[in-house]
C-alpha cells in the first residue's frame, strides 16, 4: 500500500512531466502507426486516444443537454 501511495505522490508532484510524457508517447505512436500499412494498429491507437480523451483529458467534451 505504501508503494501505491508513493507512486501517487510522485504523479501529483510531477503531473506536468507525466502529461508531457503521455503526449510525447502518443505523438510518436501516431507517427509510427501512420507509417505502417496495417489498419489494426490504427484501431488500437484510436482506442487509446479515445480513452485518454474521455477519462484523462482536462477539457472533456460536454454532453448535450437532454430534454
Amino acid at each position: 500500500m505504501t508503494q501505491i501511495m508513493a507512486v501517487w505522490a510522485f504523479i501529483q508532484a510531477h503531473w506536468a512531466d507525466v502529461a508531457n510524457a503521455i503526449a510525447y508517447i502518443i505523438s510518436i505512436a501516431s507517427i509510427v502507426v501512420k507509417l505502417t500499412p496495417s489498419q489494426k494498429d490504427d484501431a488500437i491507437l484510436k482506442k487509446i486516444v479515445d480513452f485518454i480523451g474521455k477519462y484523462i483529458a482536462l477539457n472533456p467534451t460536454p454532453k448535450p443537454p437532454s430534454n
